[in-house]
């Protein structure tokens, strides 16, 4: 039976996602998907772009990727200086990437659907409806959001007190099954119509794909999926 496999944040661990791709028993009509932020902080950015590249691994935009594509375009705007100002990791992944690979990234969709399945970064309000004529705010949504204060807006923060509400305890499944990255969690964070495969490997945890059957009739089985881990080698980000 057909599969897709949605693979979390892997930000640049290339070794730990080449032993998930093993783990997760791959077969050749099989759908693998990256929930985005396959760049950066990692050891190996540049690298593991070339190996999704190679293997053909569809991939969605995240924050991390819009971000190098911003750094890139500023970089050839102010020159060397500008390098000076951001990030060691953000520095080597913007002097190795090539125009063709920053044409790539920018191709990239801000989600995926399967059927009932879809993919994104982090996350929805349930008044959005996904299409290809998405704004601004709905993009910059779909690849950062997080936490929803009392009167259901965004916080760009983290939630320490336990005050607020995650966007996935609140979706109503307007848009099907979703499967979202961005927040890292100790272990998958399962609601009723999502699941968070972030496990943060760049930080020491786990790299986390799912796997989802599909059915003769095209829709995917989101009640039976199959979670699959492989520890971080080491915390790559202290």
């Amino acid at each position: 039976m057909k599969s897709i496999v949605v693979y979390g944040d892997i930000h640049g661990c290339l070794d730990e996602f080449k032993a998930l791709r093993k783990k997760v028993d791959l077969k050749p009509d099989d759908i693998e998907v990256s929930v985005g932020d396959f760049l950066n902080k990692g050891p190996y950015s540049i690298e593991t772009l070339h190996y999704l590249l190679k293997q053909d691994i569809s991939c969605i935009l995240g924050n991390n990727e819009v971000k190098i594509i911003k750094l890139y375009k500023r970089y050839l705007k102010e020159g060397e200086k500008y390098l000076k100002t951001i990030k060691p990791h953000e520095r080597d992944t913007v002097l190795k990437i090539t125009e063709n690979e920053l044409k790539y990234l920018s191709s990239l969709p801000y989600f995926l659907k399967f059927s009932n399945l879809t993919i994104i970064h982090a996350g929805i309000m349930n008044d959005v409806k996904l299409n290809q004529d998405l704004d601004r705010k709905t993009k910059k949504q779909i690849t950062l959001l997080r936490y929803l204060n009392l009167d259901l807006e965004s916080i760009p923060w983290d939630d320490f007190e336990g005050r607020y509400k995650f966007w996935s305890e609140l979706y109503e499944g307007g848009e099907g099954f979703i499967v979202f990255g961005h927040h890292p969690f100790d272990e998958p964070k399962i609601d009723k119509y999502s699941i968070g495969i972030d496990t943060g490997c760049v930080y020491g945890g786990k790299l986390t794909a799912v796997k989802f059957s599909i059915k003769e009739s095209g829709k995917v089985d989101t009640k039976n999926y199959k979670l699959i881990s492989v520890k971080a080698k080491q915390n790559y980000w202290e």
